[in-house]
Formats: structure tokens, C-alpha cells, sequence
């Protein structure tokens, strides 16, 4: 199935080509993202689109070595409720174990390990979905620069891994890459490994607050339930928005585009308490505001974006839904 992000973690890029003078808005809405839900606690993007942001960004800036710059722009508070309970843990231990517990909330397509041998611990990071072109280095040079500044957030300014160690090729400048981590750096690994000392992970964290990270942790439990229950509903009515241009799509063609069966499709969609014609019915319509609203979008575009075979066929279907023509509802969102 489609894996996704938390839209929040967006705002990183954002930033960056804020801070670049690139419109940033402009590039997002480009790359199929809306820019608006960085601002939202719990909304999601889907890894795809956010690696074709990165792509782009990355060539409109000519900056090689993108995911290092990114992390510059990070704020703790961009990964939500894991950002708080990360630097309230006790130890850097128990923060990267909560890492593990939680990663799934703002990543659903990383896989986190952690393992413990000759005095070092190690954590392990994959990626089912491997991200294609550049977006790959993009992608893992970010969180691997993230998650080193986190770590010397919560403990201390100077305090560097042993090792890490990345899958993606060599780049052709190394010299960024050892000035953020300041240890042996390794490419073309079979796995995103970041080593520290064992000692070094037991020390107590300058911002420890126990009641703080158990209220977070909360917080990050009941979005784990809820991302699970939703993430059925998000992955169809994606679905459904690349399918429309092709036409009305059929719950069989949604099943075959997530890799699941037609039945599994149903039955986790009735215990969401919903049915796959009434998203289709709920995905047109609200495209079919927010469209409409385009003052320079032509009807025959939107129709065809919603995968109605004429303008015909799309006026009646908008009539039903909203009691008016597609013109009217135009002209009265504009005055």
C-alpha cells in the first residue's frame, strides 16, 4: 500500500525555500502537495509526492546535498508528540526506543531496529519503499541528520555517534556529510546504521521531564490507533484522486492499485464505518469545490480531472450535490 508522511514534516522543506526565496507554496502545490496541511497536527502526504518536492527542490536550488541542508531547517515540534517525548526521555537509551515505538506516526514506511553490542548501541533503520533518483539520498541524509541533532539536543551540543553508516551511493562531496556527523561515515550499506556509545547513551538528558514524556507518549498511542484505523480511508481516497482522470473507478481497480483483494478492500473499509462508493461519491465532490473555486479552471478540464466523460454529465452530477450549476456555484464564491 502507499505509505505516507506526516505533513508536518514538511515544514522543513518549506523553510529551506523560504529561506532560498523560492516560492514554496508554488512548488508544493506543484509536486501534487497541498502547503496549507504543514500547518495541521495530524494530516499526512504521501512519500511519493513529498520525494518528488525533494527532487525538485534540490534542482531548483542546485544544492547536492539537500537532506544535510534540510535539517538545518527542522524544529523538534515538526514531528509532532515523538519531538517532545524524544527530548523529555530520561536517557538517550530510552529516547531511541521510543523512537522505535513511535516512528510509525510520522513515517509509515520505515522499519527501526535497535541492537546493542561491544559497548556500543546501534540503531537500524530501512526502508521498504525505496524512494527513486536522487530522493533516495535526499530522503536518508535528512532523517539521519535529524535524528544526530535530536540526540545532541537531548544530551549534549558535543556529543558525536561512533559510526554511521548510509545505503545510498558516495556522494561526490563527502566533506558535508563528516562535518554533520564528525565520525567515520560509510556509503552503500546494506542498512542506515547510527552507532554511540553505550556510555554515552545511558547519560541523563538536560531537559528529562517523566510527566511530560508519559503525556506525550499518550498523545502518540492514540494517534498510532488512529492512524491505523484511517490509513485504509487516506490510501483509497488517494487512489481514487490518481484513478479519476481514467475514468470512474471500480473498487476492484482501487483493491489491485493498494495490492490487497477486493474483498479485503470492503471489509476494511466497513469496519471504518464506510463503503467504497460513498468515497468515491465524497472524493468527487469535494474536488469538484475546491476546482470550481479555480476561477481559471475550465469545466471541461474539471470534468475530465474527475472523470466524468463530458461537461454534461459533471453539471448534472454538481447540481445533485450541491443544488447548483458548476457556473453558479463559481460566480457565487466570487462575489
Amino acid at each position: 500500500m502507499e505509505t505516507s508522511m506526516l505533513a508536518s514534516a514538511g515544514r522543513m522543506l518549506w523553510r529551506y525555500l523560504d529561506a532560498n526565496r523560492v516560492d514554496a507554496d508554488a512548488l508544493f502545490k506543484q509536486c501534487g502537495l497541498d502547503p496549507s496541511l504543514i500547518h495541521q497536527s495530524r494530516t499526512r502526504y504521501p512519500f511519493r509526492r513529498l520525494c518528488k518536492a525533494f527532487v525538485e527542490a534540490a534542482r531548483v536550488t542546485g544544492n547536492e546535498n539537500l537532506g544535510l541542508e534540510l535539517a538545518k531547517f527542522y524544529n523538534p515540534l515538526d514531528l509532532n508528540a515523538l519531538g517532545v517525548t524524544f527530548l523529555s526521555s530520561d536517557t538517550l537509551v530510552k529516547a531511541l526506543r521510543r523512537l522505535l515505538r513511535y516512528e510509525s506516526v510520522v513515517s509509515s514506511n520505515l522499519m527501526l531496529s535497535i541492537t546493542e553490542s561491544e559497548g556500543q548501541i546501534h540503531l537500524i533503520s530501512a526502508s521498504p519503499e525505496v524512494a527513486s533518483g536522487n530522493a533516495f539520498q535526499i530522503v536518508e541524509d535528512a532523517r539521519m541528520a535529524v535524528l544526530v541533532d535530536l540526540c545532541r539536543m537531548g544530551l549534549d551540543k558535543s556529543l558525536d555517534p561512533v559510526a554511521v553508516a548510509f545505503t545510498h551511493p558516495e556522494p561526490k562531496i563527502t566533506a558535508d556529510h563528516f562535518g554533520v556527523f564528525r565520525c567515520p561515515v560509510a556509503f552503500c550499506q546494506a542498512t542506515s546504521r547510527m552507532s554511540f556509545n553505550i556510555t554515552d547513551a545511558e547519560q541523563p538528558f538536560t531537559a528529562a521531564n517523566r510527566e511530560l514524556a508519559v503525556s506525550s507518549d499518550r498523545i502518540l498511542e492514540g494517534m498510532i490507533k488512529d492512524l491505523n484505523q484511517s490509513e485504509i480511508i487516506n490510501q483509497v481516497q488517494r487512489a481514487i484522486i490518481d484513478n479519476l482522470p481514467s475514468g470512474t473507478p471500480s473498487d476492484e481497480d482501487i483493491a489491485k492499485h493498494l495490492h490487497i483483494s477486493s474483498r479485503t478492500l470492503q471489509r476494511r473499509l466497513a469496519e471504518n464505518g464506510t463503503n467504497f462508493r460513498t468515497l468515491v461519491l465524497q472524493v468527487r465532490r469535494g474536488l469538484a469545490e475546491k476546482y470550481i473555486a479555480d476561477k481559471h479552471m475550465p469545466l471541461v478540464e474539471i470534468s475530465y480531472m474527475l472523470g466524468f466523460s463530458d461537461t454534461s454529465s459533471f453539471s448534472r452530477a454538481f447540481k445533485q450535490w450541491t443544488g447548483n450549476s458548476p457556473t453558479i456555484f463559481r460566480n457565487s464564491i466570487a462575489a
